[in-house]
């Protein structure tokens, strides 16, 4: 999201009607979303009371609530600087911070600051807090340019490519605070920019929830300083009317280093017990395929079973109690069809496929050779997977993996790198072929309390 801030008290309506004037296109593609004030107050939280010697930075500053909040907090007017693309935001930012005294002192120029930052190293900022564009369409060799300069890896997004250009600018024991989507904190592709924010010692972690209109994605927040962390650094995390504190070394612990903070003490405890215990992961160890992509299912899909068809499955096909009967039929000329994973993994004797849009695990067993549409996916172990299919099956199933996923991931769809991810403990199966909930939450040495988390068993605490 493009920081084009708004909704001070004096001069916010300017920003409404310059918000409500931009097409759904137009914010889509360049990310211009308003940060709320009250979103915008709990970053300055983290700052001393006196900024007065500070210099204060909004590279995407828009029409100017990130700078309004910096002056308000304290900040010398000539000490502010804020910077974008979008002249009509800059003149209402100019606008709105001349109401406040010296305002009028305060640097709002019209620059690309990644562009910017990317011909200097020096470090000239003491405080920077934006919302940077997420999601951004810039050219791809532009991206991967920058990414290489600024060191950030396969995080190539908009929002991680601002994040890793402030740090860059960002002086010694400087204040970095992010606006930033919820894919930021578990998704695989922002993991090298988590790694880079684990390197500097994390002050607070905030869940504001859906804040923009039309949006379905939460907004979260990260404020971190430019200094080493140690081995008792604590982590203020908020969220869902709730506080804790968690030490910032147990996100270096978890799968991609995933921001898990949700999570509570207790939780973290469990999963950081349950990875220290001996696993395997799916890892370069199974093939995987997407169900079938028609491209049109009313086109396609029909719900008798004509000459020619075959029954397809679809997500809510599958239970972990079963396969409910096909619902629907397609044409068994698939060469019809918009995407279609090799027959050879359909035909395979055996495989696994399960719900993809889900936040729960829920998989199948399947040794009849079905078809899936793209709202499941399937997996086939490689021969030299130590358990079986049926096996992984029932682990993947469990209640308590489950639970892990989702206090791990955090997500609403099961993809592969987080199954990848996961730790399947293999060594349960030996000496049983069986499987029940209970031994193997035995196994593990946890067990389920009455709200439906998992702790360590006291003898193993």
């Amino acid at each position: 999201m493009k920081a084009n801030n708004d909704d001070s008290e004096t001069e916010g309506s300017l920003s409404e009607i310059y918000e409500n004037g931009l097409s759904e296109s137009y914010k889509n593609k360049e990310g211009v979303f308003y940060t709320p004030p009250g979103v915008v107050e709990k970053f300055f939280e983290y700052l001393p009371d006196d900024c007065s010697d500070l210099v204060f930075c909004d590279p995407c500053c828009g029409s100017g609530n990130f700078l309004i909040k910096a002056l308000e907090h304290g900040f010398r007017p000539s000490n502010v600087y804020g910077f974008d693309i979008d002249e009509t935001a800059l003149a209402i930012a100019r606008k709105r911070v001349s109401t406040i005294e010296g305002g009028s002192a305060a640097v709002i120029e019209e620059k690309d600051f990644l562009s910017f930052a990317s011909r200097k190293d020096d470090e000239i900022f003491d405080v920077v807090f934006t919302n940077p564009p997420w999601g951004k369409k810039i050219p791809k060799t532009t991206r991967d340019d920058l990414a290489e300069i600024f060191g950030a890896g396969s995080s190539k997004d908009t929002s991680a490519l601002f994040f890793f250009a402030s740090l860059r600018l960002l002086k010694k024991s400087g204040y970095l605070g992010f606006l930033l989507q919820d894919a930021f904190f578990n998704i695989a592709t922002f993991k090298d920019a988590r790694l880079a924010a684990l390197n500097n010692r994390i002050l607070g972690l905030n869940d504001f929830g859906r804040v923009f209109d039309g949006l379905m994605t939460k907004a979260k927040g990260i404020v971190l300083r430019r200094e080493k962390p140690d081995n008792e650094s604590m982590i203020l995390c908020a969220g869902d009317g709730a506080k804790r504190s968690i030490r910032q070394d147990a996100f270096q612990r978890n799968p991609k280093a995933i921001f898990n903070f949700a999570c509570s003490a207790d939780d973290l405890a469990v999963i950081e017990h349950v990875l220290s215990i001996e696993h395997r992961t799916l890892h370069n160890s199974a093939r995987w395929g997407l169900g079938i992509v028609t491209g049109n299912n009313k086109r396609y899909c029909s719900s008798e079973n004509r000459d020619g068809f075959v029954p397809v499955f679809k997500g809510s096909d599958i239970s972990r109690d079963g396969l409910k009967p096909a619902s629907s039929f397609i044409p068994a000329d698939f060469s019809l069809y918009q995407q279609v994973a090799p027959l050879s993994l359909y035909k395979a004797s055996e495989k696994l496929i399960y719900r993809f849009i889900s936040s729960d695990l829920v998989f199948y067993h399947d040794t009849q050779q079905r078809f899936i549409l793209n709202s499941a996916n399937m997996l086939i172990l490689c021969d030299d997977f130590p358990i079986s299919h049926k096996q992984l099956c029932d682990i993947l199933n469990s209640k308590f993996m489950s639970w892990l996923f989702k206090r791990i991931f955090d997500t609403h769809k099961v993809l592969r790198t987080d199954i990848e991810s996961l730790p399947i403990f293999t060594s349960y199966f030996d000496g049983r072929e069986d499987f029940s909930e209970d031994s193997f939450l035995d196994f593990l040495s946890i067990e389920e309390v009455p709200s439906g988390a998992y702790r360590i068993k006291s003898s193993h605490m």
